[in-house]
């Protein structure tokens, strides 16, 4: 049976990847830096303890691997944590790096020096690999929206007009799975994307849609939306802002994430999900506890 290992177990990639494997019978080795936080509980996973910043950790938990599941946190250290995993994998013959990407252009950005200098290194080291490559993914860019939503009847950002294909998590899972489980996908870069490619007037449309609520685009200067994420989440710092929020909108607004494949269709031989799907599969997140239209259009004045 192959062996699997995957980094950062506890984060959104790595455990969704973790799951989907589990359940066709691979045997999983997840890589956590905190155990007690990792509720896995299966035959064929091993949970190890290991830290991204510490190499001297990763060589033992290489033991015994055929492939390596490659993310990290989205920070201004991804680079120097992917070449540590991609080192110790090369010192221990692991066949095979799957290296979480990216379809969204993000030209000259801080995120994507990072990628590409972990990329590089990648590439340089000898050992197969290939990219998955999603456009933004619909549960960091719309779950984080369920609370404009559900107390302001709206959707803040600065985006524009630009349109997005955005992808379910689901939907990265199970082509990674197939990745990882099958040959012939060395060197390959599979950007994955939703079927459509929507701006966020048209995804507010959506949401009304599937909500029966009337769900506005409120479409703000960078500056000004900025400083709402700052004011309603006192644990933001500007650099995570940058990083986790805005060079992603500033793409989206610049037409980096129009952007739709038949890949999906062609590694798994099933459609993508729709967003009318996935909005109906998060009913309660975006509809529990939602405040009247009045009291939504009051809230809408503080910001």
């Amino acid at each position: 049976m192959k062996s699997i290992l995957i980094t950062t177990g506890n984060g959104m990639f790595g455990k969704a990847l973790a799951t989907e494997l589990l359940e066709s019978g691979v045997r999983v080795r997840i890589m956590v830096r905190d155990k007690s936080k990792c509720n896995i509980e299966n035959p064929n996973a091993e949970i190890v303890v290991a830290d991204m910043d510490k190499p001297e950790t990763l060589r033992s938990i290489m033991a015994g691997i055929d492939s390596v599941f490659l993310s990290a946190p989205i920070d201004k250290k991804i680079a120097e944590r992917e070449k540590n995993v991609i080192d110790a994998a090369r010192e221990n013959g692991v066949g095979q790096i799957v290296k979480i990407y990216g379809a969204v252009k993000h030209e000259g950005d801080q995120l994507v020096e990072e990628h590409t200098r972990a990329l590089d290194h990648l590439r340089n080291s000898g050992i197969p690999w290939t990219l998955i490559s999603p456009n933004s993914v619909m549960e960091t860019s719309l779950l984080s929206m369920a609370a404009s939503i559900k107390f302001m009847h709206a959707i803040y950002g600065c985006s524009g007009s630009g349109r997005i294909g955005m992808v379910a998590l689901k939907d990265v899972t199970s082509a990674t799975a197939v990745v990882l489980t099958t040959p012939g996908h060395a060197g390959m870069n599979y950007e994955l994307t939703g079927p459509e490619s929507l701006d966020m007037d048209a995804v507010a449309s959506r949401f009304t849609k599937v909500l029966s609520r009337n769900i506005s685009y409120i479409d703000l200067s960078e500056e000004r939306f900025a400083k709402m994420i700052m004011k309603f989440d006192k644990s933001m710092t500007p650099e995570r802002l940058e990083l986790e929020v805005l060079c992603h909108l500033r793409a989206w607004k610049h037409g980096k994430a129009d952007l739709v494949t038949s890949t999906f269709r062609k590694l798994t031989g099933t459609e993508p999900t729709p967003l009318e799907t996935f909005i109906t599969e998060n009913l309660e997140t975006f509809l529990k506890g939602m405040v009247p239209g009045y009291f939504a259009w009051l809230m809408r004045k503080t910001v």
